[in-house]
């Protein structure tokens, strides 16, 4: 094959290998999305401990810092989620794959099942 004409033909190992590489992206993206919210439930365990069981002014003061603090960071994770699976799902529109882990649409139809 001449690589200065490119590869015309099908290769199904590449499309495999690329649909799973979608599948990969978005079980990242939940382990990125339970990352956060593990997060947030930490602190907020942290804060109430400090609220609750301290009684100096500077730790209870800290607790109570941490909650606003864990409430921006589960909208910040839950904003990283959502964009990291519009970009993915904007390509997937752009490449015609509309049956993909992130199109919302996604229907298991005899034909898909019958493809894989």
């Amino acid at each position: 094959m001449d690589p200065k004409k490119g590869n015309t033909s099908f290769n199904p190992e590449l499309f495999i290998r690329d649909h799973l590489a979608g599948y990969r992206t978005e079980l990242a993206n939940r382990r990125t999305l339970l990352a956060y919210i593990r997060t947030v439930v930490a602190l907020v365990a942290g804060a109430l401990v400090f609220i609750r069981f301290w009684d100096h002014p500077l730790v209870v003061c800290l607790g109570w810092t941490l909650l606003p603090i864990s409430a921006l960071l589960l909208i910040q994770g839950f904003r990283s989620y959502r964009k990291i699976n519009q970009i993915v799902r904007l390509e997937e529109e752009q490449t015609g794959e509309t049956n993909g882990p992130f199109f919302e649409h996604t229907h298991h139809t005899e034909e898909n099942e019958r493809r894989w």
